[in-house]
């Protein structure tokens, strides 16, 4: 090793929205935007909200977490332990060669290789990644907690422009841990509602306004498989969902977006 600075990746990029970086690596994302300025202004969009987030609900929970007690440096060494290292060194080295003209929002920056090609459309390919980002973090999975949902779907449906609730999966084993808000395509709010199963199994429910046409009430699948990652989603009346997992069988997942699918659907008969 050369002993120099590794490449800009997604856990800067998370830290940076979060303000959990340090001098040395914030420098080094400031210098990564300078030269992916589209790419830098959804990142910058996405904190913007972050703080506009935290503003309505309060600055109560909102000490950094310590940077050596990360979690997310943890789970990246053993998947780089797991996966012998050169296959994450090959999707750093793709993401930094096709970063600039691609984009977490809108165009999947993060999307794993491997997707099926249901996952070319913006909204399905941002709820896998923004899954694979946020199910991961043991600490800060969620911006907002259960304890406030109230305010949480208060604010969400505010910002969505649609009146929300958090699907109840309690009697299939999930219980809500809380939600964020995130900037989707063309800056279109979207919302996460994040779930922990019976073994610890998360669960993400990702929705947002979705008039790109071509798609229907009906179910279909997005895959990664290199990550085991699995989406059900759908559109009805011009908005998307898209329920996620990691190494969840697809009928459990399908239970549970099936769930979600007929309390949208009750909802929005009332």
């Amino acid at each position: 090793m050369n002993g120099g600075p590794l490449p800009v990746g997604e856990d800067d990029l998370q830290g940076w929205v979060d303000g959990r970086l340090g001098q040395q690596r914030q420098a080094l994302v400031e210098a990564w935007f300078a030269e992916n300025p589209e790419t830098a202004a959804r990142f910058r969009a996405m904190a913007a909200q972050r703080h506009a987030l935290r503003a309505a609900l309060g600055e109560g929970q909102a000490e950094p977490v310590p940077a050596r007690l990360r979690v997310a440096h943890l789970l990246a060494a053993r998947r780089q332990a797991r996966l012998h290292g050169i296959r994450r060194v090959a999707a750093v080295a793709a993401w930094l060669v096709i970063g600039g003209g691609l984009g977490w929002v809108g165009h999947g920056l993060l999307v794993p290789q491997g997707a099926t090609v249901t996952a070319t459309r913006p909204m399905v390919a941002e709820a896998l990644s923004a899954h694979r980002v946020f199910a991961a973090d043991a600490l800060r999975p969620v911006e907002v907690a259960a304890a406030q949902e109230a305010q949480l779907v208060g604010w969400l449906s505010h910002r969505l422009g649609r009146p929300l609730e958090a699907p109840d999966l309690a009697p299939l084993g999930y219980r809500l841990l809380g939600g964020r808000l995130l900037p989707g395509a063309a800056g279109d709010p979207a919302a996460q509602l994040m779930y922990a199963g019976p073994g610890a199994e998360r669960v993400t429910v990702y929705l947002r306004a979705d008039r790109a046409g071509g798609a229907g009430t009906e179910f279909r699948v997005a895959e990664v498989p290199a990550q085991g990652i699995t989406a059900f989603w759908w559109v009805d009346r011009g908005f998307g969902f898209a329920v996620a997992a990691e190494g969840l069988e697809r009928v459990a997942l399908q239970r549970v977006a099936e769930s979600v699918h007929r309390q949208v659907a009750q909802s929005q008969a009332l």
